[in-house]
């Protein structure tokens, strides 16, 4: 086990110190913002207020309603009209999701651990990449169930009671027409229609597009993207898409409905989750989703009759579509189904 001073500086070997559950506490939340795809700050809106006493509390997040008009000209020696004000909302999210781990190392195994390998370390490290696809999984459930019939799963703890939700108070996400991707021009269009319409909708600048790999793939293919020079920084040397009309654009196997890597044959491969498999692609403003993690809780402790370590932690966190109106997606195109052969026969 690796023992810290209570200043939180590593102690050499063989001399006793302190276990600060904090430092790693840190580092979990650390890993968490590094490793999140859909749950990323820079996708969703991250700031909140009020305290979590326990699950299924509230937190307020806040927004600044637009209320500033404009008054006209001034003459001169005349009067400009009443003052705006300025509004501050507030839109309640309930928290009562979130994820848990319980790690037991034994001391002499990790004692003759390589030097230099602090393997607790690596574990939480591997811990906060499991949570971060668990938030990740939340963030496109709860947008999914958006989509269409417009309803919260905010409102309830989890899909097992999904028949319990209630709707947004915003309305649905709105989806527009599946594409073909085999199109690269089609892709193109649905970027050029989805940013008019966030524009007639007054959305914040600060947007981004969640594209599926088949969705850049088909992107790099599109002579549109090939001349760099007619498109500042549409395409980056590497070939990796950096922004498209200049909203950045984010890739995520989440997305798509691709096929998976086998689990029997490559055991090492993380697969990702399906919530999203529905989708082809997302473009949204960093207030229309928010994610909160209010609580974080790490302690350890000694097993009774054992010479090892424990550590138990858990983390409460839930997702909300604050402002649905802020976000579109391009659905999956059904797949085609295999013609029989009484059908090939009449061709």
């Amino acid at each position: 086990m690796v023992f810290y001073a209570d200043n939180g500086a590593r102690l050499t070997e063989g001399v006793k110190g302190t276990f600060t559950p904090e430092i790693y506490e840190a580092q979990l939340l650390q890993d968490l913002e590094e490793q999140t795809v859909f749950a990323s700050p820079r996708i969703v809106n991250t700031a909140y207020e009020g305290e979590l006493h326990k699950g299924g509390d509230s937190v307020r997040i806040p927004h600044f309603v637009d209320t500033v008009e404009d008054k006209g000209t001034v003459k001169a020696y005349g009067s400009i009209a009443e003052a705006d004000h300025a509004q501050l909302e507030y839109m309640r999210m309930t928290i009562q999701k979130g994820s848990s781990f319980h790690l037991e190392i034994d001391s002499l195994d990790q004692f003759f651990t390589q030097k230099g390998i602090d393997k607790f370390s690596d574990l939480v490290r591997q811990r906060a990449r499991k949570t971060a696809h668990a938030l990740d999984k939340l963030v496109a459930r709860t947008i999914n169930h958006a989509v269409g019939s417009g309803m919260d799963f905010n409102s309830v703890e989890d899909e097992s009671q999904a028949a319990q939700m209630t709707p947004l108070e915003g309305g649905p996400i709105d989806a527009l027409n599946p594409i073909d991707l085999a199109d690269p021009k089609a892709v193109y269009n649905a970027i050029v229609d989805m940013v008019e319409e966030l524009d007639i909708r007054s959305a914040p600048q600060d947007r981004w597009i969640m594209a599926s790999p088949k969705v850049r793939s088909s992107l790099l293919k599109s002579e549109m993207f090939i001349d760099a020079s007619k498109f500042g920084s549409a395409v980056i040397p590497t070939g990796q898409i950096g922004s498209i009309l200049g909203v950045p654009v984010y890739v995520t196997s989440a997305l798509g409905s691709h096929t998976r890597p086998d689990r029997k044959r490559h055991p090492l491969i993380n697969p990702a989750h399906a919530e999203g498999a529905g989708i082809d692609m997302v473009m949204g403003a960093t207030n229309a989703v928010s994610v909160v993690t209010p609580f974080a809780q790490m302690e350890t402790y000694k097993p009774e009759k054992k010479f090892t370590h424990a550590v138990k932690s858990r983390l409460f966190y839930d997702a909300k579509v604050m402002r649905p109106e802020q976000m579109l997606i391009i659905p999956s195109k059904a797949p085609t189904p295999p013609k029989t052969v009484k059908a090939a026969k009449a061709e």
